[in-house]
């Protein structure tokens, strides 16, 4: 778990876009998802992990113990049942919402990279975002 305190640096996207487009966010809202491009740090500390997302826009931190499910408040004030699993270097959160909606993401470790896969219900498509260590 070499991967694990290592800052990762916000560097490319693939379609994160369209993903953002499909979410139904007010148009000031989705603009700043668009333009967000954080460092992110995953820690751990004993049974529990910190994922830290670190912006000018802000900073966004989970706390959590992998396969329990908690109470996560995202954009908007929108509130999700998260839960976090994790299987070797592939650390995998999904976001249950009340309305039905569910959204996947996938963050792969590397040494010198992180891949973030993003998909949910009602869009068939992918979006990635690339980060460098």
């Amino acid at each position: 778990m070499a991967y694990l305190g290592k800052l990762y640096s916000h560097d490319r996207d693939e379609n994160y876009e369209s993903y953002i487009d499909t979410l139904g966010l007010p148009a000031d809202k989705a603009a700043n998802l668009k333009n967000y491009k954080p460092q992110q740090k995953l820690e751990k500390n004993g049974d529990t992990y910190t994922l830290t997302s670190v912006s000018a826009v802000g900073n966004r931190v989970a706390t959590f113990k992998v396969g329990e499910e908690f109470d996560e408040t995202v954009a908007e004030g929108h509130k999700a049942k998260t839960t976090f699993t994790l299987d070797g270097n592939t650390l995998t959160q999904t976001q249950k919402f009340a309305d039905g909606n569910v959204l996947n993401t996938k963050r792969e470790y590397f040494d010198d990279k992180l891949i973030v896969t993003l998909t949910r219900t009602n869009w068939d498509g992918t979006a990635v975002r690339y980060y460098k260590a």
